[in-house]
C-alpha cells in the first residue's frame, strides 16, 4: 500500500510506524468483573471514601485556617497559591462524596482567585467568609443542595465575587 504521492503507508523520511496487535486481541473477551459488579465495587468505594470524607473535611479546613493566617500575615501571591490549591482540591471532591454547597463555594472562591483582576489585592475578607461559609456546611453536615439559609448564602457569596470582578 501506498500514499497517492507513492510513499509506502507508515514511513516517513525519518521514522516508520508499525501497527501493533488490536486491542481485542490483548484484552480476553470473557473473565473478569462483569460491568455491574465493577460499578458495585466503584458505589462502595466512593461511599468508604464519602464516610471519611467528613472527618477529613475538618482536618482539611484547619490546615486551610493555618493557611489563611499565612496569607493575612504575608498577603502574597506565595502564600495565596497554597490556600487556593487546597480549597480548590475541596471544591473537586465535594458532590462526588455528598457535600454540593463545598464544591458550590468553593467554586465561588476558586472562581474569585482566577478572575480576579492582578493589579488589585485580593480582599482577605472575602475569602474568609468563604471559609466561614466552608466551616458551616461542615458543623452543620449539610449534605445534599442544602437549606434556603445555605442557599441564600452561596448565593451571597457568588454576588459577592461578581461585584469585586466586576
Amino acid at each position: 500500500m501506498s500514499t497517492s504521492d507513492g510513499k509506502p503507508i507508515g514511513k516517513t523520511d525519518s521514522a516508520e510506524f508499525s501497527k501493533g496487535p488490536a486491542l481485542a486481541d490483548k484484552v480476553p473477551p470473557v473473565g473478569g468483573l462483569s460491568q455491574d459488579e465493577a460499578l458495585k465495587r466503584a458505589d462502595a468505594a466512593v461511599e468508604a471514601v464519602a464516610k471519611e470524607f467528613e472527618g477529613m473535611l475538618g482536618e482539611e479546613l484547619d490546615e486551610i485556617d493555618v493557611l489563611m493566617a499565612a496569607y493575612k500575615a504575608n498577603p502574597s501571591q506565595a502564600n495565596l497559591d497554597p490556600l487556593f490549591g487546597r480549597i480548590h482540591n475541596l471544591r473537586g471532591q465535594g458532590t462526588t462524596l455528598g457535600y454540593p454547597l463545598i464544591t458550590r463555594i468553593g467554586t465561588s472562591f476558586c472562581r474569585y482567585i482566577i478572575d480576579h483582576e492582578p493589579s488589585k489585592q485580593v480582599k482577605a475578607a472575602l475569602i474568609e467568609q468563604h471559609l466561614q461559609a466552608l466551616r458551616i456546611v461542615l458543623k452543620e453536615r449539610t449534605e445534599s443542595d442544602g437549606d434556603a439559609v445555605s442557599k441564600q448564602v452561596a448565593e451571597a457569596l457568588e454576588i459577592a465575587v461578581d461585584k469585586e470582578l466586576a
